[in-house]
């Protein structure tokens, strides 16, 4: 033997069975590590794919640059692809139509539609000036097709174009649409209708990059080089900020969370995988003391455990990445094909470099990291710890326990827990770090839920609204609308901007006027967050509010309006207009206050048997002043989403649980390994198997009690400020006890410290003394 570092795969060999526990430990750790880090990129992949078919795939955008600034531009070594696009008459205010409809004017090129947007759904870019491209909703609306003539009428006069083709850079937003046609025609002739009207142009340059990261540092040098203003240049958020490279706070807020996320999960495995590497050190302390017997320093007991611990790696590393590859793949599997929508598009079976390099690093620094303190505490074993054959170390004894109450055996058993503070705390930790993940993770699946609005009851399929919140819908018109096949339910509601009133609270001289039908009341009482909505129906002096950030209303103040005085008797956390200065009453409440109006919404929820067909026959009820808007789509995307936010939630949340029990199950497992003969000797004196059991059981509900204690009041404290940073401030859902949550987290920590307990009681009571004394 050249070097006592040639003795780690003999001590593998003999130490076999020991090491198990905390190969599987590693094992556990590089496979959630890799599951997570796999499934983040396969996440980023598949929401990279779907926000660049939302908001395109260029980078940054120039408002009218220098023509000697484009062309530069354009020949830069790292800009891929160049779009022009100019758009006018958006909010569709002026008289501009095509054919019966207000049109909006967009200039642009084919790179633009077709390679940065991709906007081209059917036919072809306009490839002379006296062609157009329709948005798709111009079949519906105008009944058009492609290569018909069809007439742009602007102030200036009429122009005849052919249509070449369907399609839109923004498709969400007039899918369905029958109120106003977006009309993308040349840049030239763009330029030609905006003179012919006396109209400035100013168009707008996409520029695509090699990749995200080289178009944030070209952004400042753009600016310098060329002088342009700050606020001519922006980023395209989504796509910069699915790269990690955009400067908006709210997206890079995102990478804060998972990097929080990284730390717990690190820690979690540290704390799992050393506790396990303590107790493995604690049983073998004597063949650590016979190695400094025959002259191991104490540095060279060190680099024993770290390369023992690192050997260890070479099986378990690899087996956590393929089960967690695998694990990942399951996970893209259900939201690529049960959850669907955005998912849809999610790889399935693709491997991910970043996962399994993640894994890999982050299993072997755990490792390393995890064996500080153990090859610490190997080194400390003195040779004499060896040669007395009391090769255990333990803190000197002063005094015999005090029972102090109780019975022996469960004095004994919280000694154990507590005579090593280093253990006691780690073990302490590791319980109270899984209880604040617990506690922290349910705030954010709830503030995940706030944020979706499709799963408010109400929320509709398909909505009609009068232009700028005109009342302009015929209540008459709803009840027409109820009776299509394929209609579930039907509500409206009537908007009231700036509505004079006198207030208790000052500084608020008017408000916005919100009226909601019983079915309404009826779908925002699960939203109530303080008051009685039971007092706003029919036709009362009470109304209530959106309770947000920037409502400065209470439950409580009183408003008058005109000679009516109403009271605020109660606040929900969102609901149809998201004004700050929103007050809600009941419809009749509102005719009473304002006279009978017509509305200007009306919201149209379908049953599954709904088709096509009833979405046509509620489109050709809409006039010309109505924006029809199909939110179907957009709709189930958002549920996909959310499904997916609380399938990975809950699961994270389940393996959160696994390492939880597992860890106990491992650490009481060791720790009565490395007591084994002083079970023996008590077996020896007269202890019988059930005061084995109890001192056992002592000794783990200790774990479990302090890391409920620490847990619980951390998780609590920074849960609550979550919860106030989230959920109160944006939506004003106060924070309240979480007794069910709590209870179902203690009665977890509790059942897993009892089943803990059994294997290690059940292996002492079946060893016979001689062999329990006898044990290595």
């Amino acid at each position: 033997m050249k070097s006592y570092l040639n003795l780690v795969p003999i001590s593998a060999k003999v130490h076999k069975r020991q090491n198990r526990m905390t190969i599987l430990c590693i094992i556990i750790s590089v496979l959630l590590v890799t599951t997570i880090f796999s499934g983040a990129d396969m996440m980023i992949r598949t929401e990279s794919i779907f926000l660049q078919k939302k908001h395109g795939s260029w980078h940054i955008q120039l408002e009218n640059p220098p023509k000697e600034a484009a062309d530069k531009i354009i020949r830069r070594p790292d800009v891929t692809a160049v779009g022009w696009s100019e758009k006018f008459n958006d909010d569709a205010e002026l008289p501009y139509y095509i054919g019966e409809k207000k049109a909006v004017l967009c200039g642009t090129d084919e790179t633009y539609m077709t390679r940065l947007t991709d906007g081209l759904e059917e036919g072809s870019f306009p490839q002379k000036d006296n062609e157009i491209l329709l948005s798709s909703n111009a079949k519906i609306a105008l009944h058009a097709q492609i290569g018909e003539s069809i007439t742009l009428r602007t102030p200036a006069g009429d122009t005849d174009f052919i249509v070449s083709g369907f399609g839109s850079d923004e498709k969400e937003y007039y899918q369905g649409q029958t109120y106003l046609v977006a009309v993308y025609m040349t840049r030239n002739a763009f330029t030609g209708i905006m003179e012919q009207n006396g109209i400035k142009n100013n168009p707008f340059c996409y520029i695509q990059y090699q990749d995200a990261g080289k178009a944030e540092k070209s952004m400042s040098d753009l600016q310098e080089q060329y002088q342009l203003p700050k606020e001519s240049i922006s980023e395209n958020t989504a796509v910069m900020g699915i790269a990690g490279k955009s400067k908006n706070t709210s997206i890079m807020s995102f990478y804060g969370i998972a990097a929080v996320l990284f730390v717990l999960v690190l820690s979690a495995g540290v704390l799992m995988i050393s506790s396990s590497m303590n107790s493995n050190v604690a049983q073998r302390t004597k063949f650590f003391g016979m190695m400094r017997c025959i002259g191991a320093s104490r540095s060279q007991i060190i680099r024993f455990v770290r390369l023992e611990a690192l050997s260890w790696c070479k099986t378990a590393v690899p087996v956590g990445m393929v089960l967690g590859t695998a694990v990942s793949w399951v996970l893209c599997a259900i939201l690529h094909y049960g959850i669907g929508g955005e998912f849809s598009v999610m790889p399935v079976f693709a491997l991910s470099p970043v996962g399994l390099i993640s894994g890999a690093v982050v299993g072997v620094v755990t490792v390393l990291l995890a064996a500080r303190s153990p090859a610490k505490r190997a080194a400390k074993v003195s040779p004499m710890a060896a040669v007395s054959g009391n090769g255990e170390t333990k803190p000197s004894v002063k005094h015999a326990v005090k029972s102090g109450f109780g019975k022996i055996e469960w004095t004994l058993g919280v000694h154990h827990a507590i005579a090593s503070k280093r253990n006691w705390l780690m073990m302490t930790a590791s319980f109270s770090l899984s209880i604040i993940l617990f506690l922290c993770f349910f705030v954010g699946i709830d503030f995940a839920g706030q944020l979706l609005p499709s799963f408010r009851s109400w929320q509709p399929d398909i909505s009609l609204n009068g232009y700028a919140n005109s009342l302009v819908l015929d209540r008459q018109l709803s009840d027409e609308i109820s009776q299509i096949p394929g209609v579930s339910h039907v509500f409206g509601s009537s908007y009231i901007n700036k509505v004079p009133v006198t207030s208790s609270r000052e500084g608020i001289e008017n408000i916005n006027l919100v009226s909601y039908t019983d079915y309404l009341l009826d779908g925002s009482k699960d939203r109530v967050v303080q008051g009685d909505i039971s007092t706003i129906y029919g036709d009362s002096n009470c109304v209530m509010i959106i309770r947000n950030k920037d409502n400065p209303m209470k439950v409580g103040d009183t408003i008058r309006i005109g000679e009516n005085e109403m009271k605020i008797t109660c606040a929900v956390s969102d609901g149809l207009y998201s004004s700050e200065m929103g007050v809600i009453c009941s419809q009749e409440t509102f005719d009473r206050l304002m006279g009978e109006q017509n509305y200007n919404l009306i919201g149209i929820q379908l049953d599954k048997d709904a088709t096509e067909k009833t979405v046509q026959k509620i489109s050709d009820l809409a006039q010309d002043d109505v924006i029809f808007t199909d939110n179907r789509q957009s709709n189930q995307e958002i549920k996909a989403t959310y499904l997916a936010t609380r399938f990975i939630g809950y699961g994270f949340l389940a393996v959160v649980a696994m390492i939880t029990l597992f860890n106990i199950i491992n650490s009481i497992s060791m720790s009565v390994t490395a007591r084994i003969k002083q079970y023996g000797a008590m077996r020896a004196v007269g202890m019988d198997g059930n005061q084995l059991t109890g001192m056992i059981a002592a000794e783990a509900f200790t774990y479990a009690v302090s890391g409920l204690i620490v847990g619980c009041v951390i998780g609590l404290l920074l849960s609550g400020f979550l919860h106030v940073r989230l959920l109160t401030h944006f939506f004003g859902i106060p924070w309240e006890f979480p007794v069910v949550l709590l209870g179902v987290i203690i009665v977890f920590i509790l059942v897993s410290a009892a089943a803990a307990v059994y294997a290690p009681a059940k292996r002492l009571r079946n060893m016979v003394v001689t062999e329990t004394i006898n044990e290595l």
